[in-house]
């Protein structure tokens, strides 16, 4: 495998001898990018998809700290050599944190950068074997993963016996080594599925290793396989999953297309601080993943698509096992008050919903002890039933069951296509009424909307066929271009006006993105009475 490389310097000729000079090809890398500062090279970042920056720790704009710290949230996969003057311990302990494989001090010849190279190479190397081949387990580790996936797998796909209360679910995740003694973590349930170049499902046990080598410097997790995906118990320590599990799960997909070739989707549920509450995670987790196939983005947490309710199926299955149980054995007030509670704690919205979840249950459950005339005499009795089995025939009834899916299924891609086009049009008001806050990011925004960052940057490219800091600076450029030409105010005023503290950053960006300076701009749309 060859390595790609960006190099960044604001000096050209010592950019050009870096590129020129140094054996790149001998140690197993290829040049594909330059950039002259910290800008342009997280521009070429998302564009290139480099697997490893070498860049001056000291250029204008961005330092190279600031570069590699950038760099980590785009790209985590990419790593990053520093060339630096100051051997300083404080500067490299930095670095560790953002990705750093190297930090090199200068001046280094071209002979000596050609050699450090096949240093870089070895670590590279080794780091691309353990996503590939993990270390063997042996025997102990082997029981021990089998125990937590037989204490998981229950919890993940639902049980036909009575649910252990949380406070035994936490024990025993104790004693398994899930969870430390008094922890107050909380959890959420990933699904990963893997496909190969030609689209084909490829997931297999071997994806177990590969997902919890990357979640493992991050978090703690614990994994197994099960219907042709990789279900992953991730334990927070804060509630705010999204920030927690944002790099780690972008990493894996970037680590799946470029170390295995091959594309990773995953689904992310909501954080809960119950394990009692796995097998609805996990529902929400395997629905999430599904909405990948938009095309927005290889992640997607449930909030991203179901933000606005409560995910009213994730109690479906509770309640369906206690009406069953209650109809089976229990007394006819015990099921009057259970039917009751019911509707008190659903909304309107969801009635409907509520009485669907009702009857199924009750037709499977008196199905499955009566004979088929016992159960046409209920149907037959009552009007419940009567007004949703008063069909001609079994085909006309079929008809206009699949008519009605399909309907709900155009009401459904309807609502999420307008979701989409209002989420993105909040985007863009906010940019109208931020663009003066340095601060504005991808991120403050994707917290404003309830969505994740992942997300919303992948459905403004989507959108807009732009990505979120070109929609930033555009509105930014065309606010200082006006304030320019029908203002007196100093270009660090403008410059501050329109997010900029820095004035040199400004006026790079106005170059860049108009091909003239604010001063150039500003002069030749001066009247003659100016």
């Amino acid at each position: 495998m060859r390595y790609t490389v960006l190099v960044v310097d604001d000096e050209q000729n010592q950019r050009r001898a870096l590129i020129e000079k140094v054996d790149w090809h001998s140690a197993g890398f290829e040049v594909i990018g330059e950039a002259e500062n910290g800008v342009e090279a997280l521009d070429l970042v998302e564009k290139l998809e480099p697997d490893l920056i070498f860049t001056d720790i000291k250029m204008p704009l961005i330092t190279g700290l600031e570069l590699a710290a950038k760099v980590r949230e785009i790209r985590p996969i990419t790593q990053i050599v520093i060339l630096s003057g100051y051997d300083s311990f404080e500067y490299a302990q930095t670095a560790i944190q953002y990705n750093i494989i190297s930090y090199l001090l200068k001046p280094i010849s071209s002979e000596e950068l050609s050699k450090e190279l096949l240093n870089i190479r070895v670590r590279m190397d080794e780091r691309l074997q353990k996503i590939l081949t993990p270390e063997e387990a042996n025997l102990s580790e082997t029981v021990h993963k089998l125990s937590v996936t037989e204490f998981l797998l229950p919890l993940m796909l639902g049980s036909a016996e009575e649910m252990p209360d949380d406070t035994q679910l936490r024990n025993r995740a104790v004693e398994l080594g899930i969870l430390e003694k008094d922890s107050k973590a909380h959890f959420c349930v990933i699904i990963s599925k893997f496909k190969n170049e030609q689209g084909d499902s490829c997931t297999n046990n071997s994806h177990i290793a590969f997902v919890q080598h990357i979640l493992s410097s991050y978090l703690h997790s614990e994994s197994f396989f099960a219907y042709g995906r990789i279900v992953t118990l991730a334990i927070l320590e804060k509630e705010t999953r999204g920030q927690a599990l944002e790099l780690p799960l972008r990493e894996i997909v970037q680590s799946s297309k470029r170390v295995l070739e091959q594309n990773c989707t995953v689904g992310v549920s909501r954080c809960e601080d119950s394990l009692s509450e796995c097998s609805a995670m996990y529902l929400q987790a395997v629905t999430a993943r599904r909405y990948t196939s938009d095309g927005a983005g290889e992640v997607r947490f449930i909030d991203d698509q179901e933000r606005d309710s409560v995910f009213e199926l994730d109690r479906v299955e509770k309640n369906v096992f206690k009406l069953e149980q209650l109809l089976k054995v229990g007394e006819k007030e015990e099921l009057e008050a259970f039917l009751n509670g019911l509707y008190e704690q659903s909304t309107p919205e969801n009635a409907d919903l509520l009485v669907m979840q009702i009857v199924a249950t009750i037709y499977r459950a008196v199905s499955a002890v009566s004979d088929k005339s016992t159960l046409s005499e209920l149907i037959a009795t009552n009007s419940i039933f009567t007004r949703m089995t008063s069909y001609s025939s079994e085909s006309v009834m079929r008809s206009e069951l699949i008519d009605l899916c399909v309907c709900a299924k155009n009401v459904i891609a309807n609502y999420q296509k307008r979701d989409t086009e209002i989420l993105c049009d909040k985007v863009i008001q906010i940019i109208d009424a931020e663009y003066g806050n340095e601060d504005l990011s991808l991120t403050s925004v994707s917290e404003e909307l309830a969505v994740s960052p992942n997300y919303l940057s992948a459905l403004i490219k989507k959108t807009k066929k732009k990505n979120f800091v070109a929609l930033v600076t555009e509105r930014r450029m065309k606010a200082a271009y006006d304030l320019l030409v029908c203002s007196t105010m100093k270009i660090l005023e403008v410059a501050e006006k329109c997010g900029y503290s820095d004035q040199h950053y400004f006026s790079y960006c106005f170059k860049k993105f108009y091909g003239e300076s604010p001063n150039k701009v500003r002069s030749n749309n001066r009247g003659p009475q100016q």
